[in-house]
């Protein structure tokens, strides 16, 4: 049983929140009182007299060790019929999983260094005697504070090895696709495990992939893929020093963490110099990352805008200007020469469709051709000013057709979309997230806003005339701290802003009766489900703030919502629309899931799924809603599309429930809205820009 928040363990530690949750105990971020300092606290719940005497063993030579690369242990007790802890540092920042997540792979010099430091955290472990090995290294256990420091966290017992004797059963711990094959079994494990773990996690950060199955491979029924076939950029050293790391039979691999760290060393040095970067100038530790306020240190606050400016001009950013100037110059140009750049893009009219177009498009319509941009009529197109609270009017601009009006979609009982056929989703095409409307009858796409902050995720108003969205928006992410919630009138352009925290507000979720708004609201830095009635204003919290919250979906009755709360891992959760009764939906183990969809009957719940432990990709899996509980989902993929795993999020169903729009990557390169039949038919797609389009939602 987990301990409450508040609780005061052993007389010291007064425990602030859970941090994470397994089979074998928990992680709290508490206060200690004696010294006023936050710290984490690791209880493992075996409460055996044998274990007991092994981790107290274990406890005493962790608390020995001193590494820039490793948290500092300074207590452990054992507390009868309750379990065994140990209080180390707390370590602030981002871990290794939350950057692959929002940035889908690391470029080759931040995985190098992220290696180089681990390693570093290995050599001296490895050289204890006893040998101490982690046993458990994966990106979550991979911290990068904000200050650019890389540690290797545990949250739990390292290993000690004598001589040949093997782990205790209590002590093994396995994370599919980063565990080498002797973890699985009673096989003895050595220094050469942790180099596997740390050869797959770098694996992942580089490709946006989990290798395969060490277990699965070690019996002939997969293969490793090579890093290159998911990332050509990364170079041959670096990817023969990684896959030489997986080996399966451990005598092939590096010997040990100072061989791997030398290979390492030779391939950063081939990159280079003006191509490094320090970890702590990378924008996540900006945007993303809490800091402890010195006040209270169980209170976490965000920097300033002012805080994270400075005169140094972020090479990330100088890239994003560069990028956006030539996309607006060839957008330009393609107006003015459109013969021109339609015979560059999809070759001529008379040829057989690329293979790009093979691929992603279902047999029935592999000769649809995609027709060149062309301008067409005068919709709005809105600009907010933050500071001003009253409405605003909006002003026209152009409209872009990007497919082909001409050629008839792949015929429905219903038109694509049902009802009016309508669509919004957001697009990065101006060079800020913008939302546009797609009307999928005429194949007309219209730009509704033009904020300086950006705009993203919206959702339309049951009557169709209104969608509530979320800006400031500069990227697609999973957390938007300092946003607020507005809504606009399609038809008139009167934009009006939503009362906010102070904190942050997204995740807009319009109720079938129109009446409330449930959204994310960050509270004291943790997102916490809220649900806003757009006649009084009032704001209704839902969430208990035991966990983080977010992303809350309406049943089509209004009685429910569906959210992800996460507990260790991201899983999809049920609550009634006043917030009771809140119960597990999806069991998907350590894998993290998001973006529940209802469909129309209300029999099923659509949602994201990721690949794998830390993979950033994701595809789309649906579950019975009389399932729940119980591990019953199941993929909701394009057919015919045997040569490539498609990458697909956000699904939002039509009002008919024939059609599902989403995000579809092409080898994780382009981000495009498309639509299938469900439970996966004719796979069209109806975005196509070099700018990333994505959260599309059907109007009702």
């Amino acid at each position: 049983m987990s301990l409450e928040n508040g609780y005061l363990l052993n007389q010291r530690y007064r425990i602030v929140d859970i941090l994470g949750q397994g089979g074998m105990g928990a992680v709290y971020r508490a206060v200690d009182e004696n010294l006023d300092i936050v710290v984490a606290v690791k209880e493992n719940s075996f409460l055996s007299e044998e274990y007991s005497r092994q981790f107290q063993r274990e406890a005493r030579i962790l608390a020995a060790l001193r590494h820039p690369n490793l948290p500092r242990v300074f207590d452990y007790f054992v507390i009868d019929q309750e379990g065994q802890y140990l209080v180390m540092d707390f370590i602030e920042g981002q871990d290794l999983r939350q950057w692959m997540s929002q940035e889908e792979s690391l470029s080759e010099i931040e995985a190098l260094q992220i290696g180089l430091e681990i390693c570093d955290a290995l050599i001296y472990l490895h050289s204890q005697n006893p040998v101490i090995t982690h046993r458990d290294i994966k990106p979550g256990n991979i911290k990068i504070t904000p200050t650019g420091e890389v540690v290797l966290v545990d949250f739990g017992l390292v290993k000690l090895l004598e001589g040949h004797e093997k782990t205790t059963t209590a002590a093994k711990a396995m994370t599919p696709g980063y565990s080498p094959p002797e973890q699985y079994g009673d096989s003895s494990t050595d220094e050469r495990t942790d180099i596997f773990s740390l050869g797959a996690t770098l694996y992942a950060a580089l490709a946006g992939y989990l290798p395969e199955d060490s277990l699965a491979r070690s019996t002939g029924k997969a293969t490793l893929t090579p890093l290159r076939h998911y990332n050509p950029s990364v170079s041959q050293d670096t990817a023969k020093a990684i896959e030489k790391a997986l080996r399966i039979n451990c005598d092939e691999r590096w010997q040990s963490a100072a061989a791997f760290k030398d290979a390492l060393l030779k391939a950063r040095e081939k990159i280079p110099r003006d191509k490094w970067q320090e970890l702590s100038q990378h924008p996540m530790l900006f945007n993303e990352e809490s800091i402890t306020d010195g006040d209270d240190p169980t209170q976490t606050t965000r920097p300033s805008s002012k805080a994270k400016s400075g005169k140094r001009v972020d090479p990330v950013w100088l890239i994003f200007v560069i990028t956006i100037v030539m996309v607006v110059s060839l957008f330009g140009a393609s107006l003015i020469w459109p013969e021109l750049f339609q015979s560059i893009l999809v070759g001529d009219s008379q040829s057989e469709p690329t293979a790009t177009l093979n691929v992603l498009i279902d047999t029935q319509t592999a000769t649809r051709q995609i027709a060149s941009p062309e301008i067409t009529e005068t919709p709005f197109r809105l600009s907010i000013d933050p500071d001003v609270t009253e409405t605003i009017t909006a002003t026209p601009t152009a409209t872009v057709t990007v497919a082909d009006p001409t050629q008839p979609v792949t015929p429905s009982p219903t038109p694509l979309g049902g009802g009016v056929g309508m669509m919004a989703y957001v697009s990065e095409r101006t060079g800020k997230p913008q939302i546009w409307l797609y009307d999928v009858r005429s194949r007309v796409t219209t730009q509704l806003t033009d904020l300086d902050d950006g705009a993203c995720q919206p959702d339309w108003s049951p009557s169709g005339i209104q969608i509530v969205f979320t800006s400031p928006c500069i990227s697609k992410r999973t957390s938007y701290p300092g946003s607020s919630l507005y809504v606009v009138d399609v038809d008139s352009g009167n934009v009006f802003p939503l009362p906010g925290s102070l904190e942050g507000d997204f995740d807009p979720s319009w109720s079938p009766d129109g009446g409330w708004i449930a959204h994310t609201s960050l509270i004291n830095g943790k997102m916490q489900l809220i649900k806003t009635d757009l006649d009084t204003k009032e704001r209704v919290r839902l969430s208990d703030g035991k966990y983080e919250d977010s992303d809350p979906a309406w049943s089509p009755d209004g009685e429910q919502l569906a959210f992800v709360r996460v507990r260790s891992v991201a899983q999809i959760w049920l609550m009634d629309a006043d917030g009771a009764n809140p119960v597990q939906f999806t069991m998907s183990g350590l894998i993290d899931n998001s973006n529940p969809a209802w469909f129309p009957d209300q029999s099923l719940i659509l949602f994201s799924q990721v690949l794998g432990m830390g993979s950033p990709s994701k595809q789309i899996l649906g579950m019975r809603v009389e399932d729940i509980g119980k591990e019953e989902e199941y993929s909701v993929v394009p057919t015919a599309q045997d040569s490539y795993i498609p990458l697909m999020d956000n699904v939002d169903v039509s009002p008919d429930g024939y059609w599902l729009a989403f995000d579809y990557w092409y080898f994780d390169v382009l981000s495009d809205i498309y639509v299938m039949t469900f439970p996966g038919g004719n796979l069209i797609q109806l975005t196509m820009h070099p700018s990333p389009d994505y959260d599309p939602v059907w109007l009702d």
